[in-house]
């Protein structure tokens, strides 16, 4: 019989909290439930976990690198930086809506505590800047941007899409939030622009 290396049973250990507190929310999840079931001996969660927010914050790390991961994927290599940019935000919100749909009836303390929920949208706020920063400098670079300092320029934009949360997006009717989105993009991307050609004269 093979037997299960350390990495396999992380895998297993994660797995199983995360259907659980996507069903239940984290409050509602106990150490005894994910070691009920993952199969696992409870203290075997706790030789790879000190508790459940362990496991519950490498979760959200873990699917908030994989959401991030996936709009990159998506990003068209061959655009200028420009439209490469505004593909990127319209990408993130447009795969948030499926976070927002899949949380349209669960309860609101499930939304607080849940690998899917605000949790995850933050990180992905937190992860939003390690991939902002390269767009933001190949605009530069290809001439069609113009700012002064990247780590500033880079928290404007976060500042400027604070808003795309979980919460506007369940208070708000779709067809609202995209014309918001679009004024947003037109917004940012001009306003670069812009200062490109105040530079330029």
């Amino acid at each position: 019989m093979t037997q299960i290396t350390d990495i396999e049973k992380k895998d297993v250990i994660r797995q199983a909290a995360r259907e659980l507190f996507i069903r239940f929310g984290y409050s509602k999840t106990s150490m005894d439930d994910i070691a009920a079931e993952s199969n696992l001996a409870k203290p075997t969660l706790y030789y790879y976990y000190e508790n459940k927010e362990a496991i519950f914050n490498e979760i959200v790390v873990e699917e908030a690198r994989q959401f991030m991961d996936r709009v990159e994927r998506k990003l068209p290599k061959n655009l200028p930086a420009d439209e490469k940019l505004v593909f990127f935000f319209r990408t993130i919100y447009e795969d948030l809506k499926i976070y927002a749909a899949e949380l349209k009836e669960v309860p609101q303390i499930i939304c607080d505590h849940s690998p899917r929920g605000r949790p995850i949208v933050k990180k992905i706020g937190e992860l939003f800047t390690e991939k902002l920063q390269p767009l933001l400098e190949a605009g530069k670079t290809e001439g069609l941007f113009s700012y002064d300092e990247t780590d500033v320029t880079v928290q404007t934009l976060q500042l400027m899409t604070h808003f795309m949360n979980l919460e506007w997006m369940r208070q708000h009717p779709e067809e609202q939030r995209d014309k918001i989105i679009d004024i947003m993009l037109n917004i940012l991307i001009n306003g670069l622009r812009r200062r490109t050609d105040a530079h330029s004269t």
